[in-house]
């Protein structure tokens, strides 16, 4: 009788979890946001410390002034440069289907590819297809961003009530020991935030420096794009070089050279030089790793995992780490 009220009880056990395993797979979106506002509001803590003791306001306090500071830092950033941002995307987006022509021109010329190209022509959606779900993403990215943006700004008020209540998941004989492997865990998070930060905006500023030089048109969007695509590791380079390279292509092949030369100088001063230097504070994560993590989180995740897959690596190895013997 006791065996049949232990297997009925570990059924149930394992039914349970299951269960919870399903109802997380179905609002995987709602824990990634999640994650993002944690990410969020550890930078906003960070540099709500700081602000608290210039000010003398105490800390609690200090979040909300420096979430808006910072937003409105950004957005200052975006009305100054706006005009600028905004021609040079248009010239970008003007430029690509000229280059695009001129590509498939050459590969005509040589005889390759050009079966490929009008199959691509063939099967790509329409251009209404791709206003209405362009239209529809942007939709629910602005509606995300607003939803991580508030969601970290309500963790970073009061963290440790958040932490106390994911605390009480655990017996209290081991929460000493989990709070001290997520004290870890937000270190390594606020030290790979900070490493990236840094390695974004040298690539972007290196970026422009570089495309400005040999003139290449829309510089500032494209190495606005190289910066934001850089925190999506050894994939993100590649992608924020192809439109470089496209318009590039419209002035002539040596053009294009040069900026394929510029982003591989970018990259590898990236990686060389300003990652080294920054590794020696944050989680140092086998290039391998991070190649799959990115693979296996945008597999399972879609663009939220992509974006998120380096963070979430972070985390993974920092536990792993820290767990308690």
């Amino acid at each position: 009788m006791v065996s049949d009220r232990n297997l009925v009880r570990n059924v149930i056990i394992i039914c349970a979890i299951l269960a919870l395993m399903y109802f997380a797979w179905l609002i995987v979106d709602v824990l990634l946001m999640v994650f993002a506002s944690i990410l969020l509001s550890i930078v906003f803590h960070s540099l709500a410390v700081p602000f608290s003791r210039v000010t003398r306001m105490p800390l609690r306090y200090a979040v909300f002034p420096v979430a808006v500071l910072l937003v409105g830092a950004i957005g200052t950033v975006l009305y100054l440069f706006g005009s600028t941002l905004q021609a040079q995307v248009i010239e970008l987006m003007q430029g690509l289907p000229t280059a695009w022509e001129g590509l498939k021109e050459r590969l005509h010329l040589e005889g390759l590819g050009l079966d490929l190209i009008q199959r691509a022509e063939s099967v790509a959606p329409s251009g209404i297809t791709i206003l209405s779900g362009f239209t529809s993403n942007v939709f629910e990215a602005l509606v995300g961003a607003f939803l991580v943006l508030v969601g970290g700004i309500y963790f970073a008020l009061e963290p440790t009530l958040y932490r106390d209540l994911l605390l009480k998941l655990w017996p209290e004989n081991k929460r000493e020991d989990i709070s001290r492997v997520l004290h870890s865990i937000t270190g390594d998070l606020l030290a790979f935030l900070k490493a990236q930060f840094i390695a974004m905006l040298v690539v972007g500023v290196l970026a422009y420096i570089g495309l400005s030089i040999i003139g290449v048109p829309s510089a500032l969007a494209l190495a606005l794009f190289a910066c934001l695509a850089e925190f999506v590791p050894l994939i993100g380079p590649i992608i924020s070089a192809i439109p470089a390279l496209l318009i590039a292509l419209t002035l002539g092949l040596d053009t294009a050279l040069w900026t394929l030369l510029v982003f591989i100088v970018v990259q590898q001063s990236e990686s060389n030089v300003i990652t080294p230097l920054l590794q020696e504070r944050m989680v140092s994560l086998p290039p391998a790793v991070t190649l799959f993590a990115v693979v296996v989180f945008g597999s399972i995740f879609g663009v939220m995992g992509i974006i998120l897959a380096t963070p979430l690596t972070v985390l993974t190895f920092s536990a792993i780490r820290n767990h308690p013997r």
